[in-house]
């Protein structure tokens, strides 16, 4: 079984997908850096460390990082295809959840280190960087009604978008 490197999908991506995603994730680790050893070597920056006890935010890092590397895992395997495979719609597994597992995994991922170091100037970039990745989706989603029409729009009904249904 022969694995394309490339992930071939249904829609278009937005033209700048991998760039924006990239100059985020490098901005908001930028910022967060000489936010955080700004704060440790000179006692200055916008880190929240002293008003919220460590330990505290432990949990919910672990919680995002292993949530946001299952997501971007799980994701990714579901659309590598075959070569000689077509483009199919996928709705099981991490996208019978939510729409965009990828992009919340890659958001889930850079929020841990928000809870390791939390900083106002990463918090503000990691807003951004959600309503950037927002803003690409519903770019993407209207090439997909595009394409699947009443199934992609079924789809839009039955999954949330961004967080996942919890069932009692």
């Amino acid at each position: 079984m022969e694995i394309s490197k490339k992930h071939i999908g249904l829609g278009s991506e937005h033209p700048l997908c991998d760039r924006i995603q990239l100059i985020m994730i490098i901005l908001f680790f930028i910022a967060w850096g000489i936010d955080t050893f700004t704060f440790y070597i000179f006692g200055y920056s916008t880190v929240l460390i002293g008003l919220i006890f460590l330990p505290i935010l432990l949990f919910p890092a672990i919680l995002s990082l292993v949530f946001g590397l299952y997501l971007i895992e799980k994701s990714h395997k579901a659309v590598l295809i075959k070569k000689t495979d077509k483009p199919k719609f996928i709705d099981s597994g991490v996208y019978s959840w939510i729409r965009h597992p990828m992009y919340l995994g890659i958001l889930m991922f850079c929020l841990s280190f928000f809870f390791l170091s939390p900083s106002l100037l990463s918090l503000v970039i990691w807003i951004a960087f959600f309503i950037i990745y927002d803003r690409m989706t519903i770019f993407e989603e209207k090439d997909l009604v595009r394409i699947l029409g009443k199934k992609y729009i079924n789809y839009q009904k039955r999954v949330p978008k961004w967080l996942p249904k919890m069932k009692v």
